[in-house]
């Protein structure tokens, strides 16, 4: 039975289209960011330049740290709308969008239209989920088809019993999804959730999950999807399969190879900031087993509840004991643990203390931006940080008066609920409009500005010391590498024709050209001394030095 809480048909459909306006609009403001925007942008752009859409490649060398799926999208997306900063992060929005509607829609089929609307609200408006939604990574979309393929199985499995047909159909289309994971970044998108189902039949003793997941049909359909390309890579080139399928997945897991190590409790308070301003309900949802009970279903009956549970706490667990650790990791928990999140608050009816903690983290903002110079470092300055202030400021005040509005008056809960997410969204989308003012280090959009009209068809640009990654998509061309490796180190070894190992080798050729273009970082600059050059300085920031000869 609908209760009077639950919201209407029309409510939720104008509060989706806010949404939507809200997540949508400014995806093309900000240049893009390095190190990770500029490189999943600069990727597909060489596949369509180059018209190579097997082989992933970086500033023209081999590129095998992950599959090659959102390349391809974003490529494809560069053929139909052109290369822009809001194409270059329409695969992470749309599939973020469509991960929120998900939510919902699990949400609404396991326990109804509150539980559905306020697991929707609290995917798209929680911190983390909307700040990845908005930052071109692989992160959002192997979270999402992540999403799909275990929120088919648990659909499926709901009607296991009365409708056979229909749960093979969620089984296989949950399948199709994990191949779809796999092929965006490695092998965790069917580990992980696969560990997860284990873990769950071991607990809740429901033998008969195994023999409801159609495994012959659903490997096969997930071999279809991902081994063509992971095959041919193979065949075309040699090194692929160790490099990606040891390095980028046991050794990254085991060692600290790519050097981030983080103590185990690191991703305890980036789950706690990242799901703000829903930090009551998500722990209540996450605390659920402990709380309160599942769905009571007895052992070796399918309990979904429990299900979403140990998925989004064994992911947590599995990269906490991971050598390797980054913000990012722990997103996929959000869109399965909002559902029992959702479910919760709409048991509670009331969301206040999510209304609370809304006023309190906008008044945590503001005090953050009366501390800003406190952070000031060498390459983001106090007149930065003075400067970004006001977004701070415009965003805590945001959602402490409305978080405040939404707590002292007893608005309807499905309002008020919309209320808190509409306006976390808009304080978020203040603080990226705002990055700019701090980030113009952290993108080469400025410097290809500077370096564009230097620019002819022979002319050389050579980047000294330093890589940044955007610079190679904001100009449209590759740039000469000069004793800088990095995570390029693999395709340098495999074809080091392009590249200049030290500057003692760059500067005989500097010397010999009529026309090039250097960029140096600006110690390096101060190094190496600018009059070796001899040229002259067209560009000149914080962190980086652009020349030009003659």
């Amino acid at each position: 039975m609908i209760n009077d809480d639950t919201p209407s048909w029309p409510f939720i459909i104008v509060v989706i289209a806010l949404v939507a306006i809200t997540w949508f609009h400014a995806l093309g403001q900000r240049p893009l960011a390095e190190p990770d925007e500029g490189r999943y942008a600069e990727i597909p752009r060489e596949m369509v330049a180059s018209g190579d859409w097997l082989t992933p490649r970086l500033n023209g060398f081999k590129y095998f740290e992950k599959p090659a799926l959102q390349y391809w999208l974003t490529a494809a997306g560069f053929e139909l709308f052109g290369q822009s900063n809001a194409v270059a992060r329409l695969w992470p929005a749309l599939l973020g969008f469509l991960g929120a509607l998900w939510a919902g829609f699990v949400g609404l089929k396991l326990y109804g239209r509150a539980t559905g609307f306020h697991a929707f609200l609290l995917t798209a408006g929680s911190l983390l989920y909307f700040a990845l939604g908005h930052i071109l990574t692989l992160d959002m979309s192997f979270s999402v088809f992540m999403a799909f393929g275990v929120g088919a199985l648990v659909l499926a499995q709901c009607r296991r019993e009365e409708a056979p047909r229909v749960s093979r159909n969620w089984m296989l289309f949950g399948w199709l999804m994990l191949g779809l994971a796999v092929l965006t970044k490695g092998l965790a998108g069917v580990v992980l959730p696969g560990a997860a189902v284990f873990l769950y039949m071991l607990w809740q003793r429901d033998w008969r999950l195994l023999r409801s997941l159609h495994l012959g049909k659903g490997v096969l359909l997930l071999l279809a999807v991902t081994a063509p390309w992971f095959f041919e890579a193979s065949r075309q080139n040699p090194t692929f399969a160790w490099f990606f399928f040891v390095h980028e997945h046991f050794e990254r897991y085991l060692t600290t190879v790519h050097h981030r190590d983080a103590p185990l409790w690191y991703f305890a308070p980036i789950f706690l900031l990242g799901v703000m301003p829903w930090l009551v309900s998500y722990l209540r949802g996450l605390l659920a087993p402990f709380a309160s009970r599942f769905d009571g279903q007895p052992a070796g009956e399918f309990d979904a509840a429990r299900l979403l549970w140990v998925y989004a706490v064994f992911i947590f667990v599995f990269f906490s004991l991971s050598d390797s650790k980054l913000p990012a990791y722990i997103l996929p928990i959000t869109p399965m643990l909002a559902i029992l999140a959702g479910r919760q608050l709409a048991e509670r009816g009331n969301p206040a203390s999510d209304s609370l903690v809304l006023a309190l983290f906008g008044l945590f903002l503001v005090v953050v931006g009366t501390q800003a110079g406190r952070f000031a470092t060498e390459t983001v300055t106090q007149e930065m940080l003075h400067a970004y202030r006001i977004w701070f400021f415009g965003a805590g005040a945001l959602m402490f008066s409305i978080g405040l509005l939404a707590w002292v008056i007893d608005f309807r809960a499905d309002f008020k609920v919309a209320m808190i997410a509409l306006t976390a969204m808009v304080g978020f989308s203040l603080l990226f409009a705002g990055y700019p003012t701090i980030g113009k280090t952290r993108t080469s959009r400025a410097l290809a500005d500077a370096i564009r009209p230097w620019l002819d068809d022979q002319t050389p640009v050579y980047s000294v010391g330093i890589y940044p990654q955007s610079l190679p998509f904001y100009l449209k061309r590759k740039v000469r590498l000069v004793q800088y490796k990095g995570e390029l180190e693999m395709g340098i070894d495999l074809e080091p024709v392009r590249y200049i190992a030290t500057v003692d080798k760059f500067l005989p050729r500097w010397q010999a050209a009529d026309r090039a273009i250097a960029v140096l970082g600006a110690e390096d600059a101060k190094a190496l001394g600018l009059s070796i050059l001899g040229g002259r300085v067209i560009y000149q920031d914080e962190a980086r030095v652009a020349v030009v000869k003659p």
